[in-house]
């Protein structure tokens, strides 16, 4: 016998974070001299702390997939350190993000901006590409601004051409629902047979 216990991946990560001495180390304040120093620190403290956003989202996807029905929702109404729409907007960020719908490399810092991203449509988000706002200091302001310019370009546009981007628009939706309805069928079916079993 070795004397090692096993642990899961999970169990020995959480070890390493909840270990007061290595959180210590982590976070302790080194002393600095030169801008470029703290420059250097600083962006790699903001680094981390977005890739830990990016790891949480891809975490709460993997929880909604894997927990029965009413489970996930329940954790982060009232387990969670944030609520509903911060999950809502970090899972939608690591979606876009891992589809690659986002290109990870040209993403800004907060997760609030990039969320803000993922609400564009396939063609308002080629626009921004034209515009440069798919760029790593892209402000949310700019973003919004965007968002805002499209939602007036949208009201000015005529009927007729309203009507077809709605017709488009419900037809992709409706070709989307029969495959969710699909899917629905075939985990149905799943469940039943498991439970004849």
């Amino acid at each position: 016998m070795s004397g090692f216990k096993a642990v899961s991946k999970a169990a020995a990560r959480r070890q390493i974070v909840e270990d007061p001495r290595i959180e210590k180390i982590a976070n302790a304040l080194l002393v600095l001299h030169t801008q470029q120093e703290y420059i250097d620190e600083i962006s790699t403290l903001w680094q981390s702390a977005q890739e830990k956003f990016l790891t949480i989202g891809r975490y709460l996807i993997q929880a909604r997939d894997m927990l029965h029905h009413g489970e996930f929702q329940a954790m982060v109404e009232s387990r969670l350190p944030f609520g509903v729409q911060v999950a809502y907007q970090l899972r939608m960020v690591a979606e876009a993000i891992d589809s690659g719908r986002l290109p990870s490399d040209q993403m800004p810092g907060s997760y609030a901006t990039i969320y803000q991203l993922t609400t564009l449509k396939p063609d308002e988000l080629d626009l921004a590409r034209q515009r440069n706002l798919l760029r790593p200091d892209v402000k949310r302001t700019e973003v919004a601004a965007f968002k805002r310019e499209l939602r007036r370009l949208a009201q000015s546009v005529p009927t007729c051409d309203r009507t077809g981007s709605l017709r488009q628009e419900l037809q992709k939706l409706q070709t989307k629902a029969q495959r969710i309805a699909l899917r629905i069928s075939e985990i149905e079916a799943e469940l039943e047979a498991a439970r004849e079993a």
